[in-house]
Formats: structure tokens, C-alpha cells, sequence
């Protein structure tokens, strides 16, 4: 997530509480506004773009935040291809999903092991509907726009009906 914390050992929520004396607001705001990758990186930004444009440049901090964010990402697609048996297509959505390049090429290189092989070419595309991955690639990759209000006008027209 951009500032909330991922999974943690819930141990540490009392630890900090207790060490740092903190309220549990205090705690609550760092976990939700101080954590994720925003956190990591030193307090850049919450804006991607800020922090692949530091990570460029050697800011240690904002590669290490995205290591760790694209690791995940790996990981959780992994968690999930196991619960339904393997994986034909791998979507990317939303905006780091849609507009960022860097970070679909790492994840997919992480995810070469099921047969994901993502055409470089292809992955400069930004904030468009298209396919993503080599004619060799076992699993399909696209990139689709969010189109969030169009989801509530639906949503609000079932419920309207």
C-alpha cells in the first residue's frame, strides 16, 4: 500500500505502543499515513512516480521500498495461483498497475518461474488497455484502466432500481 502498513506480527503493535509510548490514535495514524511503501522509502511520496524517479537516481531508500513492494506483489500473485491451481492471466489495474512500467516488469520477472515473460516493448504502454506479454509468455498479461466511476454509476443504479 502507499502509507498503510502490509501484514505485520501483531506483537509488534503493543511493542511499539509500549516503547515509543504511544496512544492507540498514534498508532493507528503510523499505520495507516506513516507505513507502507511511503514509509520505506524515507517519506518521498505516496506518488509512485516520485519514488521510481528517486529510486533512478540511487536513492537507497525509495529502492529498497520498491524491492520490497514488487517482491510482494510477486508473492501474493503466487498465494493466490496456488489457491486457484495455476494462472492463465495476470491483470495489472489501477495506477501503479496501468501506468507503471517498472514496476510490471519486476514483478513479471519474479513470476518467470510460472511462465510469465513480459514483452518489453509491449510494457511501455501507459494507462490503456493492451496486452502485455511475449508470444512464448504461458500466462496472458494485460494492463486495464480503472474506470472507478463508472462502477459506482452501476452500482448506484442497481441499488436506485
Amino acid at each position: 500500500m502507499g502509507s498503510r502498513s502490509g501484514d505485520l506480527d501483531p506483537s509488534i503493535i503493543t511493542y511499539l505502543m509500549q516503547k515509543e509510548n504511544l496512544s492507540p490514535d498514534d498508532m493507528n495514524f503510523i499505520l495507516n499515513k506513516e507505513a507502507g511503501v511511503y514509509g520505506m522509502s524515507g517519506g518521498i511520496s505516496l506518488d509512485f512516480r516520485d519514488i521510481e524517479a528517486e529510486a533512478l537516481s540511487g536513492g537507497k531508500s525509495a529502492i529498497l521500498a520498491l524491492d520490497i513492494f514488487h517482491y510482494l506483489t510477486a508473492c501474493y500473485i503466487t498465494r493466490c495461483a496456488v489457491a486457484m491451481g495455476g494462472i492463465d492471466v495476470l491483470t495489472f489495474t489501477a495506477g501503479v498497475g496501468e501506468k507503471g512500467p517498472i514496476s510490471r516488469k519486476a514483478i513479471c520477472e519474479q513470476l518467470e518461474f510460472l511462465g510469465v515473460q513480459i514483452d518489453d516493448e509491449k510494457n511501455k504502454i501507459r494507462g490503456e488497455e493492451a496486452e502485455l506479454s511475449t508470444e512464448n509468455s504461458k500466462v496472458k498479461i494485460y494492463t486495464i484502466p480503472t474506470n472507478e466511476e463508472l462502477m459506482i454509476a452501476r452500482e448506484t443504479l442497481k441499488l436506485v432500481k
